[in-house]
């Protein structure tokens, strides 16, 4: 079970505490099964979720239940944690040729150890650089005839006539291999909040896209993937460079008000407790090594991960490429502003099949090429937001506003109603809204799958709140209309 736990791909499994010991297992209904205790809903994590999208540290949903911490292995006893040491960041300025030659290797190494002597190969497999470098580079293992008697099949979801379907339907016509499309539905979402629901809620039902289906096919012993290159290998976070990375603590906030503001201000500096703990355990001489740690082990660890999990339920193994000590650590002992897209522009001249003139999902251009008129394929791969905002508006709305969310003890639902009149009559940019009410819904199911109770200690103290320090968390995200009558709000609250 332990067997890859320092690998940044690596799912913490669920632990609870018995008798003085860690007892440890791969699924939320397994671990559940050990427990006698009713299930509570944890505010702290509820928070972090709803604000983040993904929780914090090693908090699930359900009070008692925790995750196994990152980087860390229970001892002989089961009686406490063993902690790995992590690779430090560096300071080498070499040039990016000499970067990408030791990385390829590195990764050739890595993926000849996940895939062993196993025969049956998965790998997803997009439009973006990512999916590609590991794909040319297990054909390159295949071609040279380090890795043999492979069957591969590549896996693609999105929409069809969109840049990432068709680019990696080119690449796996290229590389002779097998390819399954997968188009997310209406009914494939809803399936998602479901699938969301039964694994515990740790992740917004958007973020699933065609994974069971993925999952649900036989005859694959290993899956690969490669989500981790932009960050580890191009220094990147969803589009932000390592150097402007914003601390994880930022921004946390009562979203639209849709949690009870009495809860929330109790709740929030148990938050930051979060990210401290592991601050104490892994500290980071510079701003950006911490919060390159922070977002490894908070966002990719407890967003990506959890969603991958479901990959491994029906006997196939999953391994993200990148995630070995050997090849993060490489990369972190180089300075940040070489770790850029010159690396992969090195890397794909290695393949021994060409894949650099299929251009890249991002830009619809060669990849490196900074002009130049894009495609006309579309960029994006789904069609979530007209999903979630029309064909399965209702059927949201009516399970986020049912009583099984009320019942928690968590929301104010008034607010919750509100978001959802907004949403209707004034339509977002984004799917920022989006993910959010579709996960409320989900919660209220995973409420009614596991029986999700109240926190009894909700607001017993409240006149003991320093209203000062309500007013003071509170004034980072409350409109200035609001704050003028938040005063108010609050003494009603705590009389």
């Amino acid at each position: 079970m332990f067997k890859y736990c320092n690998h940044l791909g690596y799912v913490n499994p669920y632990y609870i505490e018995k008798n003085g010991k860690f007892v440890i297992r791969r699924k939320i209904s397994e671990i559940l099964n050990e427990s006698s205790n009713e299930r509570i809903i944890d505010p702290i994590a509820t928070i972090e979720l709803f604000n983040k999208n993904y929780i914090l540290a090693n908090r699930t949903l359900i009070r008692e239940i925790q995750r196994v911490p990152w980087m860390a292995k229970p001892n002989a006893e089961y009686s406490d944690w063993e902690y790995f040491k992590v690779p430090e960041h560096g300071y080498l300025d070499i040039p990016e040729d000499e970067i990408a030659s030791n990385l390829f290797q590195k990764i050739c190494c890595e993926i000849e150890l996940y895939i062993g002597d196993k025969k049956n190969i998965g790998i997803l497999l997009s439009g973006g650089m990512d999916s590609r470098i590991v794909a040319g580079t297990l054909d390159y293992l295949i071609k040279t005839k380090r890795l043999k008697g492979l069957n591969v099949v590549a896996f693609t979801w999105g929409n069809s006539n969109t840049r990432d379907v068709v680019y990696a339907k080119e690449i796996a016509s290229r590389l002779n291999w097998k390819w399954k499309h997968f188009i997310v539905t209406e009914k494939d979402l809803l399936n998602n909040l479901t699938e969301t629901a039964m694994h515990g809620c740790e992740y917004s039902p958007i973020h699933l896209h065609a994974i069971p289906q993925v999952r649900d096919q036989n005859n694959i012993d290993i899956i690969l993937g490669g989500s981790y290159g932009d960050s580890i290998g191009r220094g990147e976070y969803s589009g932000t460079k390592i150097e402007n990375l914003r601390p994880i603590e930022q921004n946390i906030r009562n979203i639209g008000n849709v949690f009870d503001q009495v809860i929330f201000v109790q709740q929030y500096k148990k938050i930051i407790d979060d990210i401290k703990h592991y601050h104490l355990l892994f500290p980071r001489p510079q701003e950006y090594m911490q919060n390159e740690l922070d977002y490894q082990l908070h966002y990719w660890r407890r967003m990506l991960n959890p969603c991958m999990e479901l990959l491994t339920e029906r006997n196939a193994a999953f391994h993200q490429v990148f995630t070995h000590p050997d090849v993060f650590g490489y990369l972190w002992s180089i300075r940040p502003f070489r770790r850029n897209d010159k690396i992969y522009r090195f890397i794909l001249d290695f393949f021994h099949t060409r894949l650099d003139d299929i251009p890249w999902a991002r830009t619809g251009l060669k990849y490196g090429q900074l002009k130049g008129t894009p495609d006309n394929y579309l960029k994006k791969h789904h069609t979530y937001s007209k999903m979630i905002r029309y064909d399965l508006f209702e059927e949201i709305k009516d399970r986020a506003l049912s009583d099984e969310l009320s019942k928690l003890g968590l929301f104010n639902m008034s607010a919750i109603k509100t978001l959802f009149k907004l949403i209707k009559r004034v339509p977002p940019s984004g799917i920022f809204f989006l993910e959010k009410i579709i996960w409320l819904a989900s919660l209220a199911e995973m409420s009614v799958i596991y029986d999700l109770k109240a926190c009894d200690s909700f607001k017993k103290n409240n006149s003991l709140i320093d209203l000062k320090t309500i007013i003071s968390i509170s004034k980072d995200y409350l409109i200035p209309a609001t704050k003028a009558r938040f005063k108010d709000v609050v003494f009603k609250r705590m009389s």
